[in-house]
């Protein structure tokens, strides 16, 4: 993958000169040193998302930063995947032919990366420390605290020939490995971030078929196994009977040549039908990042529930864009929204309907959550703030070898 560094000073508007600061003294111990960084193909979009962020920025101090994909058969794919889920904590279901199959792929494409200081394996793709003789890293996306029994005890191998393990907070490590917390932050110069004229989100989002005349709530969706969107449509059945002219919109971005993608939004709309104010938006109506940035934006609300949440950057998208965020989960969110201070979290569906209704009728305090939203994200998930956090840990994980 293509990296085109981009100067730290670009980013001082956001994030204040100290932070740039602090993150050019954290890059000074890598200088020099050769550092690849690899996820897998079909990753979700957290990973590609974060290392389009932070690659960019670690090349704009000078370092020798380089990103590869790992592509496989459909088969090895599958099967990554399935791996994947079992880290989440899903049923992995792998075949102990099909295991070994993929451990020997690995083992080979891991061999064959060598003249690195360091290689940081980005979640499934920590299969190919099986052939990595020095220094490679994991980094743990997701939240494996509960990961399932079979696809631990498989991990756990590869998992010790790494020297350092990296996860978004200290409570998402896998049960007996041990790990470094690098919480994740948000690109302010990606194109969903980006400030916006005053009256460009509005026709941006208009052809979205989105009634601008009238509140709305969102929900920002990855379309897979995790995703839960019915809890929010139940809030916000209950929450139309007190607020009819409230909509919600749920918003996914898809690939074309993701058939599964293009199922579950069926099925989320097939769900949904009979109630006329729920909008499901995709790739396929003209959705991308500027469109969801702009809804993130003009959303009274953004919603979050997941059945397996881990830190997810849409809720600090939103607070970013001082929207307030709701919280139907627990995993990552937590970490990131505040009860009362930049949000609410919520246990069901009617609590959430109770807060979509209060957001609502209350658009003075919707903006007071919003700011504390904004400053939570300055000061803790710009992607300068989580690009300090990796290079830190791997300077010392260089110094102590």
């Amino acid at each position: 993958m293509a990296i085109t560094p981009r100067s730290p000073g670009d980013y001082a508007p956001s994030t204040g000169a100290r932070a740039i600061e602090r993150l050019a003294a954290a890059a000074e111990p890598l200088d020099g040193a050769r550092v690849l960084h690899v996820s897998s193909a079909g990753a979700d979009g957290r990973v590609p998302e974060l290392l389009g962020g932070v690659l960019p920025l670690a090349a704009g101090f000078g370092l020798e930063v380089e990103w590869r994909v790992l592509f496989g058969s459909p088969e090895l794919r599958t099967a990554t995947a399935a791996l994947q889920a079992g880290l989440r904590g899903a049923e992995s279901a792998l075949d102990e032919a099909v295991w070994e199959s993929l451990l020997e792929s690995w083992e080979r494409t891991g061999r064959g990366l060598y003249g690195y200081d360091l290689v940081v394996l980005h979640d499934a793709a920590i299969g190919l420390a099986a052939g990595i003789e020095s220094g490679a890293v994991w980094h743990c996306h997701d939240d494996a605290s509960r990961a399932e029994a079979d696809a631990l005890e498989r991990l756990r191998p590869l998992a010790g020939r790494c020297r350092l393990v990296l996860v978004p907070d200290d409570s998402f490590a896998p049960p007996s490995i041990e790990a470094q917390a690098a919480p994740p932050g948000i690109d302010p110069l990606d194109a969903r971030n980006i400030p916006l004229e005053t009256r460009l989100p509005g026709r941006v989002v208009r052809p979205l078929g989105i009634d601008l005349e009238r509140p709305f709530c969102l929900q920002v969706l990855e379309l897979d196994r995790f995703d839960d969107p019915h809890p929010v449509i139940e809030a916000y059945r209950l929450a139309s009977d007190q607020e009819p002219e409230l909509q919600l919109v749920l918003a996914a971005l898809l690939d074309s040549s993701d058939s599964g993608g293009w199922q579950a939004a069926k099925e989320i709309a097939d769900y949904a039908a009979g109630a006329a104010a729920v909008r499901l938006v995709t790739s396929y109506e003209g959705l991308g990042n500027l469109e969801l940035g702009a809804l993130q934006l003009l959303a009274r609300a953004v919603i979050e529930s997941s059945l397996a949440e881990g830190f997810e950057l849409a809720p600090c998208e939103a607070l970013w864009k001082r929207t307030p965020v709701i919280g139907m989960s627990g995993g990552g969110l937590p970490l990131i929204v505040r009860d009362g201070v930049e949000g609410y979290l919520v246990a069901d569906a009617e609590q959430a309907a109770a807060r979509m209704v209060e957001l609502v009728r209350d658009p003075g305090l919707a903006a007071e959550l919003g700011r504390a939203g904004r400053e939570r994200v300055r000061e803790r998930f710009l992607v300068t703030g989580a690009l300090e956090r990796e290079l830190r840990a791997l300077a010392g994980t260089l110094q102590s070898a």
